[in-house]
């Protein structure tokens, strides 16, 4: 099996197990409605490490391309930086975010495409970066390809070396009955990277806290919404049993014991 297909078959396998969870088929409504707002950062920060290592591919003179750029936490500082920006994004919560923080930046030299990256047309630009979008896309290579085929001069995917709830895992077997199918990530990427004969420069960069639950309150929340879990049923109870046991305190506040500071890279290549 090749690297691209091992890819497929979790990717396919993590959403049947979310589906079955959620009921088949899956409640309508955008999924990140609820979370839409924690993903805006201030554009004018200059205590940002990542954004740091992405900023350095880019001049004055450059058009950027953000796929999946969500509300905009690294569009709008490159748009501070760049000639323009273009962000693809299918969520409608998100894009509401963007358009807001972009106004409230008095930002002018972005533009908005709405849609998954598989269905839009958009123009080539510089600089193509795709920041924690690609671990639940099933044709990886067909989104890498596009992804190459649209930059001029250079690709950047960022992406985390555990999916990015992956160190929800350890509640989902005793709430669901069954362990957890991760979605792949950084390693798993570099796989299918060097299968497409792509060979990126590889930059580990700081993450910082550990996303911990201000309050009991917000973790159960978060975890029901996380784990596809409604309130006042016996798999409800069974979740507030596993939090009981698995969220411990830490500076960062209510986190799954044994959740680390999460390590994530910069994959950069120049297209072709």
């Amino acid at each position: 099996m090749s690297e691209a297909e091992h890819w497929t078959r979790q990717v396919e396998a993590h959403h049947a197990q979310s589906l079955k969870a959620q009921g088949d088929p899956a409640p309508p409504g955008d999924f990140w409605r609820p979370f839409a707002s924690s993903f805006r950062s201030d554009p004018r920060r200059t205590d940002d490490p990542v954004l740091d290592s992405i900023l350095r591919h880019v001049t004055t003179d450059s058009t950027a391309l953000d796929v999946g750029g969500g509300a905009g936490r690294l569009a709008l500082p490159l748009a501070l930086r760049c000639a323009h920006v273009t962000v693809v994004e299918p969520s409608g919560a998100m894009v509401e975010e963007l358009r807001e923080a972009t106004r409230e930046a008095a930002i002018e030299n972005l533009s908005i495409v709405e849609g998954t990256w598989e269905e839009v047309d958009v123009d080539p630009a510089n600089v193509v970066l795709c920041a924690h979008v690609v671990y639940g896309v099933e044709d990886i290579k067909g989104f890498v390809e596009k992804l190459q085929s649209s930059a001029r001069e250079r690709v950047l995917i960022l992406a985390f070396m555990e999916s990015p709830q992956a160190n929800l895992s350890p509640m989902w077997e005793p709430v669901h009955g069954q362990e957890r199918v991760d979605l792949p990530a950084l390693p798993e990427l570099m796989g299918v990277l060097w299968e497409m004969e792509i060979s990126p420069d590889l930059e580990m960069v700081e993450t910082g806290a550990r996303g911990g639950y201000e309050s009991w309150d917000a973790a159960i929340e978060q975890l029901r919404r996380r784990l596809y879990v409604a309130p006042d049923t016996e798999q409800d109870r069974r979740l507030q049993s596993a939090a009981q046991e698995l969220l411990v305190e830490t500076p960062d506040g209510l986190v799954v014991r044994g959740t680390g500071l999460r390590r994530q890279g910069l994959a950069s290549w120049r297209p072709g």
